[in-house]
C-alpha cells in the first residue's frame, strides 16, 4: 500500500474519524446563529436536529464518502468524483471552523477539523501531486458542498419524521 491508495481508502477513514464526533455532539444542539435561518423548520431552529435525523444524514454522507474513496482508488485518485469529494471535505473544515467563530463556542465538528480535516486534506493533495496527479479543483465544489449537506439534513430530516410517523 502506497501513499495515494492511504490518500484515496483514507478519505472515508478520515471522515468517519471526523463524523464520529457529530455523531455524538450534533444530535438537539441548537446554535444561536440557526435561529435566524428562516428555512429551517422551527422545531430545528429551537432544538436542533434530532438523534435519528443526524444519523439518517451523516449516514448518507457516509455512502457518499465511501463511494468517492472506493471511485479514488480504483482510479488512484484520477476521478473527477473522488477529487471533488476531497476538495468538498477540505474545504468544509473552514466552514466548521467558521460556525464556531460565529456561535463564540464549541460547534459539532469543529474539534477534530485541525487534528483530522486539514491533515489528511493536506497528505492526500501531496501524495496526489507525487504520484503525478494534479487534483482539480471544481468551480462548482465549493458551493456543491454545502448544498449536498443541506439536502443530506434535510432527508435526514423528513426521512426521521416519516419514521416516527410510521413507528407510532
Amino acid at each position: 500500500m502506497d501513499k495515494v491508495d492511504l490518500a484515496t481508502s483514507g478519505l472515508f477513514f478520515s471522515w468517519l474519524a471526523h463524523d464520529l464526533e457529530e455523531y455524538a455532539t450534533m444530535p438537539g444542539r441548537a446554535l444561536p446563529y440557526m435561529r435566524s435561518l428562516p428555512f429551517l423548520p422551527e422545531e430545528v431552529r429551537l432544538r436542533g436536529f434530532s438523534r435519528d435525523q443526524v444519523y439518517v444524514a451523516l449516514s448518507l454522507m457516509g455512502a457518499l464518502m465511501a463511494a468517492a474513496s472506493v471511485d479514488g482508488f480504483r482510479t488512484r485518485g484520477r476521478s473527477a468524483f473522488y477529487q471533488a469529494m476531497l476538495y468538498g471535505y477540505g474545504m468544509h473544515a473552514f466552514m466548521h471552523l467558521g460556525s464556531a467563530a460565529l456561535a463564540r463556542g464549541y460547534t459539532p465538528g469543529c474539534v477534530t477539523a485541525l487534528p483530522v480535516v486539514l491533515p489528511f486534506w493536506r497528505f492526500a493533495k501531496a501524495a496526489l501531486r507525487a504520484d503525478g496527479v494534479e487534483p482539480k479543483a471544481a468551480r462548482w465544489t465549493i458551493p456543491a458542498f454545502p448544498v449536498v449537506g443541506v439536502v443530506l439534513h434535510g432527508a435526514g430530516y423528513l426521512a426521521a419524521r416519516r419514521w416516527r410517523r410510521f413507528a407510532a
